[in-house]
């Protein structure tokens, strides 16, 4: 412990003294475990959070596919889910959910548009929480049994008029509890208002329960049990210690006895089971895997960086450590000095990092990511945290694992001949910290080519044509229900009403109502249909979606017709049924055959010929379901023909003034009635909802990829200029040698009476900064050497200049007047003559420099005292 705290101490006198390296070293760091940090607290609450139920991995969804490739729904029909109860030694219970529409009433009046979730028996205690206040009870789901009809001839004799309704009861959310009946213990039992319905209310859910998401409605459905209308969402539970593999291969031979006695309906029908985790979140899970992986990558791109930094500064620290280990110091040491710095720099990080992944979840969820699936609340849990400690050891691991294998690898022969070559080390450093720029090059690649495939899958998705324009467009429920509308034709009236009074609204340029919009996610039937004529192929039945749409529908969604024509006022009840196809069922079933006046029927689940439609038009490809979902087979009826309780209403606009429109229209229904609900949802928005999640995945690889950039560049420029350094000194290094060498040349030809820098001004060239500044102006003169101006009078009126060498320190070299005659001495060492120097040079130069030169012969040049 006191040689970690010395190590401590040690680490942080050196940070104080050079505060830029551990600065930019502890800002990489944040960045990467902050980004990690907060990806994966996120993925936590996706995935890895269990969901808020006992025994959670026990739970899964259960749907339906046709093997054959018909369309279908997926859904599940009652028989189908109660075959499932007490058949298998696997499956504990299994129940169905289906949704519906209500306008639910305040206090006040205002009306309010809700879900509510139809139920079988057993739904709440298949997920394993109690109540929190009464809930169903066993009749809520019997259906009782018709009363018996009197004697023939007595009194109030009558013929049996079929299962009455149980009374109807629903159970409320924790949240509606709360907020509407603040939490009142006394709530079982009072009435709560529907538009549609007098109920009261039979319990409050427990308070973590959350299938569906933010789901506040429930009521028990009746149905029989060999009901065969797949409009159920499945769920079960296994026993614990069961497999899912076991279960299903229990499933399907209860599937084959269906498809025996329903053939019409479950023919080539086969159960899919996900676990329920799974089926909540969607493709969320994927993306945030991807996007995981990325953010692993950003945090070894800033390891990678980190120890770039400390691979640069060991370099230059060489020398302290090649004295530490000849002092006698372990290596171990010195290996253990370096990691303890590594991990103090991530420990520094992770902190900073920890903040920095707190306000990176917040601004996420402010940004959107808050509606999408378990996104509602991102907590930092002990596995968060747990996360967070195991990056922290990692990251100071690889930071200080290249430096500290650099110094095991050297031996101290090596490594203080590098401290004294450069202040960045030789060319075991260079090799590191090219591999290590390498390495870092490579991983911002990567994740720059994920983020744009990210943003290339996601312009796919936006460019997409959707069959129906998005801008300029609102839609928003309405529901005709009540005393004032007592039949279908009153329900019409009411429809046309309304839309002639909103396509006579300033800035509407058109007005219609369908059945189901698109992007919706309300479940739409599934028909098989039948041409006039023809047989149905059992093994290849015409599977097909059924959509009712008002005339003036494609006008408003921006919907392509692409031959014959539209729905009119024409179409009523009691004319011949028209219906408008898609070009998908052209191309799937008329194989070339013309589509208009074509004669079908169509029917669950069997085609019924009472049912029979003659097609008037064929409209453009819609993306019903998702961007992704090619479009399905489906035709149009009119909704004049099947006037519908519950529509929807498509407004388009010629203004950007949607909330005065909203204003506009709003009391334009309540003029009509003021217990219809209103809720507005511009179709852009929902379009932009379908790819949330695909946007939040782009978002965040693009700033990961521009992170990835920004770490790559600050890491390569942080060692560039000690490579550069390094580069520079070698070739100092080089031409100081070259100068010594051309030194000891220059002596050896002195000595043979040659002049000195005959060929070039090579004394001149060995340091540019000591050159004359009348280096410009000098002249060639005899005997090869370089004269200055004759009136240079600096050293006792003769030119002279310094170079520096790297084995004899200062030299001078003087040059007399016109006779081109030189000296040459080193001031350092024994004087050096060169030339010719007669009697009269050689006083000047002994008393300019007193014991430096001194006449040997007046033929001869001065030699070594």
């Amino acid at each position: 412990m006191e040689t970690l705290l010395q190590d401590l101490r040690f680490a942080l006198r050196g940070f104080r003294r050079a505060p830029a390296f551990p600065l930019a070293a502890i800002t990489t760091l944040a960045l990467g475990i902050g980004a990690t940090t907060a990806i994966f607290s996120t993925l936590n609450a996706v995935l890895l959070k269990p969901l808020p139920y006992p025994q959670a991995e026990d739970l899964y969804n259960i749907r339906t596919m046709l093997t054959d490739g018909r369309v279908t729904t997926g859904m599940l029909s009652n028989g189908e889910v109660s075959r499932l109860n007490g058949t298998t030694s696997s499956i504990v219970r299994a129940a169905g959910m289906q949704q519906a529409d209500l306008t639910l009433l305040h206090e006040d009046g205002t009306p309010q548009h809700v879900k509510i979730y139809g139920v079988t028996e057993g739904f709440f205690e298949l997920f394993g929480l109690p109540m929190t206040l009464g809930g169903f009870t066993h009749q809520n789901f019997v259906r009782p049994a018709p009363p018996r009809p009197a004697a023939p001839g007595a009194p109030g004799a009558q013929a049996p008029a079929g299962p009455p309704p149980a009374p109807p009861v629903v159970v409320i959310s924790y949240r509606v509890w709360q907020d509407l009946y603040r939490g009142d213990p006394a709530v079982v039992g009072k009435p709560i208002r529907f538009a549609e319905v007098a109920t009261t209310i039979a319990g409050v859910a427990p308070r973590d329960f959350d299938t569906p998401h933010r789901g506040d409605f429930w009521f028990g459905q009746q149905l029989d049990k060999d009901d065969i209308n797949h409009f159920f969402d499945g769920f079960m539970r296994l026993k614990p210690g069961m497999t899912l593999e076991r279960a299903n291969a229990e499933m399907a031979p209860i599937m084959k006895g269906l498809e025996r006695d329903f053939p019409q309906a479950d023919l080539n029908r086969a159960y899919v089971t996900r676990p329920l985790v799974a089926s909540v979140v969607g493709d969320l899970g994927p993306i945030l895997i991807i996007v995981m992986s990325a953010t692993g990558l950003l945090l070894l791109l800033g390891c990678v960086n980190v120890a770039n930094l400390l691979l640069a500064r060991g370099a230059a620290r060489a020398r302290e450590m090649s004295v530490r280990i000849a002092i006698g110091a372990p290596r171990s040491r010195i290996v253990r000095q370096l990691l303890t710095e590594s991990v103090l720099l991530s420990t520094l990080g992770a902190l900073f990092g920890l903040l920095l992944a707190f306000v990176g979840v917040r601004a996420l969820l402010a940004l959107g990511a808050s509606k999408l699936p378990r996104l509602d609340a991102v907590p930092f849990d002990a596995r968060v945290l747990l996360f967070s400690l195991v990056a922290l050891v990692i990251s100071g691991l690889l930071v200080g694992f290249a430096p500290a294998l650099r110094l095991a690898a050297t031996d101290v022969r090596t490594l203080m001949s590098e401290s004294t070559r450069s202040a960045t080390g030789g060319r075991g450093t260079a090799r590191w910290l090219s591999t290590m720029t390498v390495i870092e090059i490579a991983l911002a690649i990567i994740l720059v080519a994920g983020a744009g495939w990210l943003v290339r899958g996601f312009a796919s998705l936006r460019t997409t044509d959707l069959g129906f324009t998005a801008d300029n467009r609102l839609i928003f429920d309405v529901a005709f229900l009540g005393a004032k509308y007592p039949n279908p034709a009153a329900v019409d009236t009411a429809s046309r009403t309304l839309m002639e009074r909103l396509a006579a609204l300033p800035g509407v340029t058109g007005v219609g109502a369908t059945s189901n919009f698109p992007f919706r996610n309300n479940l739409e039937g599934s028909l098989i249909a039948q041409f006039h004529g023809e047989t149905v192929d059992p093994a290849h039945p015409m599977g097909t979606r059924q959509r009712i749409v008002s005339p003036g529908y494609f006008q408003a969604t921006g919907t392509k017709l692409l031959q014959g024509r539209d729905f009119g006022p024409d179409d009523r009840p009691n004319t011949r049924p028209v219906a408008i196809i898609n070009r998908t069922f052209v191309k799937r079933y008329l194989a070339g055959r013309d589509a208009i006046g074509l004669q079908f029927s169509a029917g669950y689940p069997a085609p019924d010929s009472r049912n029979e439609v003659t097609v008037v038009g064929v409209a453009d490809d819609v993306r019903q379901k998702t961007v992704r979902d090619e479009a399905e087979p489906a035709f149009y009826s009119p909704l004049s023909q099947l006037p519908l309780r519950r529509q929807t209403m498509v407004v388009a606009t010629s203004g950007s003034d949607v909330g005065g429109l909203q204003s506009a229209i709003r009391g334009q229904v309540r003029q009509m009635d003021p217990q219809i609900a209103v809720e507005f949802e511009l179709v852009r928005d929902l379009v932009s909802a379908t790819l949330g999640r695909q946007q939040l995945g782009m978002t965040l690889m693009l700033i990961f990829g521009a992170s990835a950039i920004l770490l790559a560049a600050v890491g390569i420029y942080g060692v560039t200029p000690g490579a550069g350094r390094h580069s520079r000194q070698r070739v100092r290094a080089g031409d100081e040698a070259g100068c010594a060498a051309r030194t000891h040349r220059d002596r050896d030809r002195t000595w043979r009476g040659l002049p000195v820098g005959a060929d070039r001004g090579e004394s001149d060239l060995c340091d540019p900064r000591v050159r004359s500044p009348d280096a410009g102006r000098r002249d060639r003169a005899g005997g090869g050497n370089y004269l200055l101006r004759d009136d240079d009078s600096r050293v006792a009126g003769l030119a002279s200049f310094a170079v520096r060498s790297a084995a004899h320190g200062v030299m001078v070299t003087t040059a007399a007047g016109a006779g081109g005659m030189a000296c040459l001495f080193s001031a350092d060492a024994p004087s050096w003559a060169a030339g010719a120097c007669d009697a009269a040079d050689v006083q000047r130069l002994s008393t300019t420099f007193p014991g430096r030169c001194r006449p040997h012969s007046a033929t001869q040049p001065c030699r070594r005292r």
